[in-house]
C-alpha cells in the first residue's frame, strides 16, 4: 500500500491549466485576493433601479404585488393601472396614475442600516434558507392517493 502512493505522489499533475505543474509550481506568485469589507450596506442595490417603473393593476383589496410584497394603494382605484416609480434615495416607490401622483410608500423588505460584514453574511443565510424553505412549501402539491388499484 506504500508503495502505491509512492507512485500516485510522483506522477504529474494533469490540470491542462497548470502544464502538468502542480498548482503552487505553475503559479507560484498568485495576486492576493483583497480583504473583504469591514461594513456592507445591504440596501445599496437600490441605487442601480433608481428611476424604474413597475406597471401593477391593483387588486380588489386596494393592493398592487411587487416582488411578493403587498402595496396598499386605494381600494376605490381595484381594476386601474398604476405605475410605481422607484425613488431610491429616500427609499420609496411613487405611485402614479397617468402622470398624477397618488402616494408615496416606502420599499418593503430593507434593512435601513449599514451591517458588519459579519452580521450581513448571518442575515443572507438566513434569507436564503428562508427562500428555500418557502419554495419548497409552494411548490409542493398535495392530492389524495387511490387506495386501491
Amino acid at each position: 500500500m506504500l508503495h502505491a502512493r509512492a507512485q500516485i505522489s510522483k506522477r504529474p499533475h494533469q490540470g491542462r491549466s497548470c502544464k502538468d505543474q502542480p498548482p503552487r509550481v505553475a503559479f507560484a506568485t498568485l495576486p492576493k485576493l483583497p480583504a473583504v469589507p469591514d461594513q456592507i450596506d445591504p440596501d445599496r442595490w437600490l441605487e442601480s433601479i433608481h428611476g424604474h417603473a413597475f406597471s401593477r393593476r391593483i387588486g380588489s383589496d386596494g393592493c398592487v404585488e411587487v416582488d411578493e410584497e403587498p402595496y396598499y394603494i386605494k381600494q376605490a382605484l381595484a381594476g386601474h393601472h398604476v405605475v410605481l416609480l422607484v425613488n431610491a434615495p429616500d427609499s420609496l416607490f411613487e405611485v402614479y396614475q397617468d402622470t398624477t401622483l397618488i402616494k408615496h410608500v416606502p420599499i418593503k423588505g430593507l434593512h435601513g442600516e449599514v451591517l458588519p460584514f459579519e452580521r450581513y453574511v448571518t442575515l443572507i443565510k438566513q434569507e436564503a434558507r428562508s427562500e428555500q424553505r418557502r419554495r419548497m412549501m409552494s411548490g409542493h402539491s398535495f392530492r389524495q392517493l387511490r387506495l386501491w388499484a
